[in-house]
């Protein structure tokens, strides 16, 4: 605690850390001295070095750059002027250059728990380029967190979709967590999709590990399989034959152009998919190959400010196929009225009901 370490020796300590900045090997022999002299000027000493380290941890951030050059400075100034002063006057200074450094580590505490939040609104698509040369690609109306520390580069999708070019860093593992699961990798390319209650991983290319949001996340080798030998490969099948059993893997592995679908009511389910249908978006368009139509809906909802309504569970498992352009309501809705059992009524605010008819033929587009 603060109070057991006394205050005069903290400014002790303060001033020994402006001085060894400035030049370690000049004062080193007496900053040894000080340290033997008293077991308390070493506690004192690891409280002011303790700010200090986590200052290292985060060196290249501009914020801390400041902070620690203004930091030593204010100390050292304090330091040299303390010994013009009479010693009536010496502690406001000392005091001043022990509370920049405690202050120094302060802040950096707080700054390992802050998080970049990148966001877009209806229609609008950003790539965001990380310090690390990273790049994230978001769809309308998604969201993405991102937190870099010294061992570990975390994101979160809060929402909606987005792509990630990670660049590679076996020793800081890339993970993106989103719906109580996370993506894991070093170097790669994959896509996350959050898709209202179902969670969707496409790798790209690269290798990536997918497993629950309580596993710690440790460097991942991408070479290696889960017990340190064997393929990828082999552990992705490995992992695929644990969910045909009914059994849920911890970890399961992707090969690249496959697909993880998970949700809380049906078993993980990996299958092969085409990359150019799943990457439609970044082209301004969506493609469905006989998916219900409450999936259609709940994707063609976030490109717009109109919603489209289903209004019973009869329209939501109806099928279909085609490609559309985001946005565009008035051409899909009407493009769904002519091809299924389907009846559209505006309401006044502008969104779209959808209503089952049994009357009306069902063909696909194109048909």
């Amino acid at each position: 605690m603060t109070r057991s370490i006394d205050l005069e020796r903290l400014e002790q300590a303060a001033a020994w850390r402006a001085r060894l900045a400035e030049s370690a090997d000049l004062h080193g022999g007496e900053f040894a001295s000080w340290l033997a002299q008293d077991f308390r000027n070493r506690g004192a000493w690891r409280r002011v070095q303790a700010s200090w380290d986590v200052l290292g941890q985060q060196a290249t951030a501009p914020g801390v750059i400041h902070l620690r050059r203004a930091a030593l400075a204010h100390a050292h100034n304090a330091t040299r002027s303390n010994l013009l002063w009479p010693k009536r006057f010496r502690r406001p200074a000392l005091v001043a250059a022990a509370a920049c450094a405690l202050a120094a580590g302060a802040f950096l505490f707080w700054q390992q728990y802050q998080q970049d939040v990148f966001r877009t609104g209806f229609g609008e698509r950003r790539i965001v380029t990380l310090d690390d040369g990273s790049q994230i690609t978001l769809d309308s109306r998604s969201e993405v967190t991102v937190r870099y520390t010294a061992d570990a580069r975390a994101l979160t999708l809060v929402r909606g979709q987005a792509q990630f070019d990670v660049a590679h860093d076996v020793a800081r593992p890339f993970s993106v967590t989103a719906e109580g699961h996370k993506v894991v990798a070093t170097g790669t390319a994959f896509d996350v999709d959050v898709l209202g209650p179902k969670l969707l991983v496409t790798l790209l290319k690269g290798h990536v590990v997918v497993m629950p949001q309580s596993v710690p996340t440790i460097p991942w080798l991408p070479d290696a399989a889960r017990d340190g030998s064997g393929s990828a490969t082999q552990a992705a099948a490995d992992s695929r034959a644990l969910s045909a059993a009914g059994e849920a893997p911890d970890r399961i592995y992707l090969d690249p152009g496959e697909q993880l679908v998970m949700s809380s009511s049906d078993a993980p389910r990996v299958s092969r998919v085409d990359i150019e249908r799943v990457t439609a978006w970044e082209r301004g368009e969506i493609v469905f190959e006989n998916e219900p139509l409450a999936n259609v809906i709940q994707r063609m909802n976030r490109y717009g400010s109109r919603h489209i309504i289903i209004a019973d569970d009869h329209t939501g498992s109806l099928r279909i196929s085609g490609v559309f352009h985001e946005g565009d309501v008035d051409g899909f809705v009407s493009t769904i009225a002519a091809y299924l059992s389907v009846g559209a009524h505006e309401r006044p605010d502008g969104d779209v009901v959808l209503t089952f008819h049994s009357s009306s033929p069902t063909r696909q587009p194109g048909s």
